[in-house]
C-alpha cells in the first residue's frame, strides 16, 4: 500500500515541482502563480520520501503519526475538491487552449479518483496497524524531552487554527498571505498546513523519539525543496507583507529546531 502512494505522489513531484508553468496542460487545474506549485510540489515530494519510509520500517509506531495525518489531509482535499470542482478542467478546453489537453484531463480524473479513495484506505492502513503499538517506549529508549514536546504542541496548535480559519475563511489567508492565491489554492494550503499540525499535535502526545524521527527529515525535506526552486519565482512573493517573512522564518526557525533535535537525540542514543 505504501508503494501505491509513493507511485502516486512521484507525478505530483514532477509536475508541480519540477514544471509549475505547465500546469494548465499537465495538471488537474490550472494553478497560478508558479509559487503555489511549486509548495504543493515540496509537500508531495516529501509525502513520496516518507512512504518510503512506510513501506521500509519495521515499527509501525516510527510511521503511525504519519499516516494518520495523511489520512486528515486527504479528506480535506476531497472536500476542498468537491467545493471548488468547478475550478478543474474536467476534460473540457480551457486558458486559451484549442482542445482539452490529455494529460490534464488525466490527471483530473487521478486527482478526483484518488482524494475520493485515499482518505479511507489509509485511514484503514492506518487502523488495521495501531494495534502494533506497543504505546509505551521500550527499556534504554530515547526520550523527548517534555519542553521539547510542549514546543511541539504549541506550534501545533497555531497551524490547526490558522488551517482552520482558511479552509472556512480563505479570504483571510488571500488578504494576507505572501504570494497570490484563490479560494482554492488557499485552501489548499490550508490542507497541508493541517497536517503539519495534526503530525505535530500528535507527535508531541508520544515522549519516544523512535516516533519522531521519520517525520523529523520528512519535514525537512519539504523545507529544503521549497527554497531550491522557489528561487525562480521570487517575483511572486509580495515582500511588503509581514507575514511573507513570518512565514520564511517560521519555515527556517523550524528546519533548525529540527536538525537541533536530531542531533540531541542521535546524541542521546549514543
Amino acid at each position: 500500500m505504501a508503494l501505491v502512494v509513493v507511485a502516486v505522489l512521484l507525478p505530483a513531484l514532477v509536475i508541480l515541482w519540477g514544471l509549475p508553468g505547465e500546469t494548465a496542460g499537465l495538471w488537474a487545474w490550472t494553478i497560478k502563480p508558479e509559487l503555489t506549485p511549486i509548495f504543493m510540489g515540496a509537500g508531495y515530494g516529501a509525502g513520496a520520501y516518507f512512504f518510503v519510509r512506510v513501506y521500509l520500517a519495521k515499527r509501525w509506531h516510527e510511521v503511525s503519526v504519519g499516516v494518520l495525518s495523511a489520512a486528515l489531509f486527504a479528506l480535506l482535499m476531497l472536500i476542498t475538491t468537491f467545493l471548488h470542482v468547478e475550478k478543474f478542467n474536467q476534460g473540457r478546453a480551457h486558458d486559451g487552449l484549442p482542445d482539452p489537453p490529455a494529460l490534464a484531463t488525466i490527471a483530473f480524473y487521478g486527482w478526483t479518483s484518488v482524494y475520493i479513495l485515499s482518505p479511507w484506505i489509509v485511514g484503514w492502513l492506518w487502523w488495521r496497524n495501531q494495534r502494533r503499538d506497543p504505546r509505551e517506549p521500550a527499556g534504554g529508549e530515547v526520550l523527548v524531552a517534555p519542553a521539547v514536546r510542549a514546543a511541539a504542541r504549541g506550534m501545533a496548535c497555531g497551524a490547526l487554527v490558522v488551517a482552520a480559519i482558511v479552509l472556512v475563511a480563505p479570504s483571510a489567508a488571500i488578504d494576507t498571505w505572501g504570494w497570490d492565491l484563490t479560494p482554492l489554492t488557499a485552501r489548499v494550503v490550508a490542507c497541508f498546513t493541517a497536517q503539519v499540525g495534526a503530525g505535530f499535535l500528535l507527535l508531541s502526545l508520544d515522549p519516544r523519539w523512535s516516533s519522531w524521527r521519520v517525520l523529523a527529515p520528512t519535514f525537512l525535506l519539504a523545507v529544503g525543496l521549497l527554497p531550491l526552486r522557489a528561487a525562480r519565482a521570487w517575483g511572486d512573493v509580495d515582500q511588503g507583507r509581514v507575514l511573507t517573512w513570518g512565514y520564511l522564518a517560521a519555515l527556517a526557525g523550524g528546519a533548525v529546531a529540527l536538525l537541533a533535535l536530531s542531533r540531541s537525540m542521535r546524541l542521546g542514543a549514543r
